[in-house]
């Protein structure tokens, strides 16, 4: 009894090693002023690759929406994928599937004003990542199952410049994903919310909005106004 079930784990433990995942796949989001994010599918299983073509199921919007779809369903109206509709996704000859867009909207990134430091600070969710979508109409991606872990418990990579956070969901034999939030590469004290999944973190202020923010502006402001209105009189007179 027991070399059957040594066999039969034997058996279990091959057929895992030798089964080919389906595809790898890497979720790129770098933060900036907006979140330009990048799946890449690298060597897709033939027969899925073929079935994802002919059944025309899957195209340049159907991430981005889906993903629209998940912010609205949170009450998230803030918030929107940009995207070129004639961007080609699709490479045949390496099997690879590749869509890009940029996620905008207050509702995905927040700032404010540190009036300590001057600094910016963005508060960025990253919970828009758990969504689902048919790849065809067999095989249906969901990501809340592969990145729902919350960001907090991902690996932290700061040594390398710029900063990212990324995980590697390792419990499918189907899919091999991945997915790395990049931060601006001048970002101070990152670190994660007390929710799990905000990242925030701190930007100095460019030139433009160092010069707005200054009092001297005002001050420079209240002068011309007041020539202004001086010369005004002396030309009335």
């Amino acid at each position: 009894m027991r070399e059957l079930a040594a066999t039969s784990l034997l058996l279990v433990l091959f057929v895992t090693l030798v089964t080919p995942a389906y595809a790898s796949m890497t979720i790129q989001a770098t933060i900036d002023q907006n979140i330009h994010v990048i799946f890449d599918f690298q060597d897709v299983d033939s027969t899925i690759y073929n079935e994802t073509i002919r059944q025309h199921l899957f195209n340049v919007s159907t991430i981005p929406r889906a993903i629209e779809k998940s912010l609205e369903q949170k009450d998230l109206k803030n918030a929107e994928c940009i995207y070129d509709p004639t961007q080609e996704i699709f490479d045949d000859s390496t099997r690879s599937i590749r869509v890009e867009f940029l996620l905008v909207g207050s509702d995905i990134i927040r700032t404010t004003i540190n009036k300590t430091t001057t600094n910016k600070i963005y508060n960025v969710r990253t919970d828009w990542r758990k969504f689902h979508f048919n790849l065809t109409g067999n095989y249906t991606l969901d990501f809340n199952e592969y990145f729902g872990r919350p960001i907090a418990e991902w690996e932290f990579e700061n040594k390398t410049t710029p900063v990212h956070y990324y995980y590697n969901h390792t419990s499918s034999i189907e899919f091999n994903p991945i997915c790395y939030f990049t931060l601006p590469s001048r970002a101070i004290n990152p670190h994660v919310a007390e929710d799990g999944d905000t990242l925030i973190f701190e930007l100095p202020l460019s030139n433009v909005e160092s010069l707005l923010s200054s009092p001297f502006l005002i001050l420079v402001a209240l002068i011309i106004v007041n020539l202004v209105a001086v010369l005004y009189r002396k030309i009335r007179k």
